[in-house]
């Protein structure tokens, strides 16, 4: 008989590996900064990636944090995750990474996402093309221009504008550009843009992800080969810290 596979409850709540090193059923939140290694060679094969485990809570290297991405990578059916301490640092993160040819922004956008991309990151020369929810049969013309991002938000914040997750991709995708969705109003639960042609998708964990308006928390995940190389930016600016890495996975666990 074929085995059932877990639904998104299950995944929700069992949709780690990582187990407690005493036995605990639950992972404990690790309250902890920094972790020891029993020699140099240990801690520096963490610290250079040949092999993974805990070592910087900052760096978001703590078992806490790995089994809330694991979690969160089960539950939208990516390859990789990386939380954040907000959507915001997530967003920023992403725009940074993959956007530095340019940004397509489709639709409306959460106040906050607006003023990075419209203030924040033209400073740093990154700029964004800004396209009215009924101008998307545009985008196959500005995209011609070189933009090697398109994001939007579907629902959107707040007017709740729906969007073609797959036409959209298919039209970013002939023009060799990746496509970035903020899923935050939908949830895995109601939407997974990863499997409707979306190469990446973020999430402000602050709203229903966390749902009990007690958590403060970002994702973004996608392909192994995208979220790779993510890490080392977010890791230097700071994508976690010890308070808000408590919450969040308090958060997710309540998810």
């Amino acid at each position: 008989m074929k085995q059932k596979s877990a639904g998104q409850s299950t995944q929700a709540i069992h949709g780690t590996s990582i187990t407690d090193a005493h036995g605990a059923p639950h992972l404990p939140v690790y309250n902890t900064t920094t972790f020891a290694f029993e020699n140099t060679a240990a801690l520096l094969d963490v610290a250079d990636g040949r092999r993974k485990g805990a070592l910087y809570t900052r760096y978001g290297l703590n078992p806490t944090i790995f089994a809330l991405e694991e979690t969160m990578t089960s539950i939208e059916g990516a390859g990789s995750a990386l939380a954040f301490c907000s959507g915001m640092a997530a967003e920023t993160a992403l725009f940074a990474q993959y956007g530095r040819e340019g940004i397509v922004c489709v639709g409306d956008a959460y106040g906050g996402t607006m003023e990075l991309l419209t203030t924040q990151l033209s400073q740093l020369g990154i700029t964004t093309t800004f396209l009215l929810g009924d101008e998307v049969d545009r985008l196959d013309e500005v995209l011609r221009g070189g933009p090697k991002l398109v994001f939007f938000e579907t629902p959107t914040n707040p007017a709740l504008g729906i969007y073609d997750v797959a036409a959209i991709a298919e039209t970013a995708h002939r023009h060799g550009a990746l496509v970035a969705v903020d899923n935050t109003f939908a949830s895995p639960v109601n939407q997974r843009p990863l499997a409707l042609g979306a190469d990446l998708v973020s999430y402000s964990a602050t709203k229903y992800l966390g749902g009990h308006s007690d958590v403060t928390a970002g994702f973004v995940l996608g392909a192994d080969e995208l979220i790779e190389p993510l890490k080392r930016g977010a890791r230097v600016s700071g994508r976690v810290s010890h308070r808000s890495r408590q919450r969040c996975c308090r958060g997710a666990c309540a998810h």
